[in-house]
């Protein structure tokens, strides 16, 4: 019974904490979904020769952005940081229109005072939420089903924070180069954004959504997978272990674990069936044990998409609940 009260009673706490933050927000917080406005900003570049204008962020504006970021990770959402942002070609925006209010970083639309904002990212911060767990969606325009399913789960799961790219960023697959001779991807935001986390919250789990074709696989062990779990490099970390031991109570799928049972679909470097992954590499380097690489394969996206009861299962586990 006594449980019981204090379980009732940090409900209460959480509930009044969250109803002032949303009667404090600024007025500039906006009604519309965090889907319509990623929706709107979403680059619509396509071909290689629009991608080539795609100018990556110096060092001077990564740093800047990860100072910045850290401020967002502590909650500050003040005229000098969204004036500070906007220097970077960001507007700092937010939307009460989800379970719980959000802070939302979006490039500049039409009539900015800066014209090269494509391809920055789409970041979201919950506000009130005690999650240490963010969702990063680095593929969304060649990941089929991962933009859809981080939005649903960001609005309505206990999540820290989530970012989408917003330019279609080239995929490895499968080069018949060898690893040590892959070409890395430019530094980006998504790279900042990741560093303000652990500097904020050492302890904090990333989880990236992909997805993965059944049929492309080159591995019976692959094509037969739903769920391929990696981290980053040769030894799957903590939270690996714990998300595949959860999905395997609570789902009824195929889940493998890279490389040990499968050899595919995996993040790392000089390892074959690995492709490179800059936030995989960061947080390997910081010695962080909350690295998730998640491959879906296109049968179980279609799942989550008709029964609620996966969704649920699939969410509870990434959201460590």
């Amino acid at each position: 019974m006594t449980h019981y009260r204090e379980t009732n009673k940090r409900l209460l706490i959480r509930a009044l904490v969250v109803a002032g933050l949303m009667l404090s927000l600024p007025q500039w917080v906006m009604a519309e979904t965090i889907a319509e406005m990623l929706n709107a900003v979403r680059s619509t570049v396509s071909s290689e020769e629009d991608q080539k204008k795609i100018t990556p962020p110096t060092e001077k504006e990564l740093e800047l952005a990860e100072r910045l970021f850290r401020r967002l990770f502590v909650g500050e959402s003040g005229p000098d940081l969204r004036h500070k942002w906007a220097e970077l070609g960001f507007e700092l925006t937010g939307t009460r229109s989800e379970s719980v209010p959000m802070l939302v970083l979006r490039e500049m639309g039409e009539g900015a005072t800066q014209t090269d904002f494509v391809g920055k990212g789409f970041f979201v911060f919950a506000i009130g939420r005690d999650s240490k767990t963010v969702l990063q969606v680095p593929h969304s325009f060649h990941d089929p089903g991962t933009e859809d399913l981080a939005l649903n789960l960001m609005a309505n799961n206990n999540f820290r924070a989530a970012v989408w790219n917003t330019a279609p960023a080239g995929l490895p697959t499968h080069p018949t180069l060898l690893p040590e001779l892959y070409e890395k991807p430019a530094k980006d935001y998504m790279l900042a954004f990741t560093r303000a986390q652990m500097t904020v919250e050492s302890d904090s789990h990333v989880v990236q959504l992909h997805s993965f074709d059944q049929k492309k696989m080159y591995s019976t062990s692959g094509s037969h997978a739903d769920i391929i779990l990696s981290g980053y490099g040769e030894q799957p970390n903590q939270a690996i272990g714990w998300l595949g031991r959860c999905l395997k109570k609570k789902l009824d799928f195929k889940i493998r674990t890279f490389p040990y049972e499968v050899q595919e679909m995996g993040a790392g470097t000089n390892m074959a069936g690995a492709t490179y992954n800059a936030i995989g590499e960061l947080m390997q380097k910081e010695e962080s044990q909350g690295f998730v690489h998640l491959g879906m394969s296109g049968i179980f996206r279609e799942e989550l998409r008709t029964y609620p009861q996966v969704q649920k299962a699939l969410f509870s586990c990434l959201s460590r609940e």
